[in-house]
């Protein structure tokens, strides 16, 4: 980020000339009030939103999986299988595998056929964590990853995130 400004219509400014870098590798927090611009820094990284004013860098080779705070409810209806294939752009052949992988990361089991909706709030918020690594991200971004989880699941993902070789920012 180079001198980024960023505002929702005329005079609500959100950035007024941000800059910093982030190295491969690393881990940032990015902590703050409701309303201060931190899940708008995400989806400027993410290319969801363009700047005002200054420049952002995003290495083209870079790939970016964003898991954000709740899964929307058009995809609610979805099975397990359906929800981690729209992931990707091409069909995957080995899906369940990769499923599997993930889920044990985020120390969830289910069923491939089990419907989204049946899942409690904490279990989604796992599965927003696994929708994001399925893709092997080289930046893995995390809007709020806690919410909805009790403390074991704070301290799985807590665990989780020390020991992510790869770069991630976490809301």
């Amino acid at each position: 980020f180079n001198k980024v400004s960023f505002e929702y219509g005329h005079k609500k400014p959100i950035l007024d000339e941000v800059s910093f870098a982030l190295r491969r590798g690393t881990k940032i927090t990015l902590m703050g009030q409701n309303g201060a611009g931190k899940s708008t820094i995400l989806n400027l990284i993410a290319g969801a939103l363009k700047a005002n004013d200054g420049s952002i860098y995003v290495d083209p080779r870079l790939k970016i999986a964003y898991a954000e705070q709740v899964i929307p409810r058009e995809e609610m209806e979805m099975t397990l299988k359906e929800f981690f294939e729209k992931c990707f752009r091409e069909k995957m052949h080995d899906i369940d595998r990769h499923i599997d992988a993930v889920l044990k990361i985020v120390n969830l089991e289910a069923k491939h056929d089990k419907k989204i909706k049946s899942f409690s709030g904490g279990q989604q918020s796992r599965l927003l964590l696994a929708s994001a690594l399925i893709r092997d991200p080289d930046l893995l971004i995390l809007d709020e990853p806690t919410n909805n989880l009790d403390p074991e699941g704070i301290a799985h993902l807590t665990q989780f995130l020390m020991e992510y070789r790869k770069t991630c920012i976490v809301i």
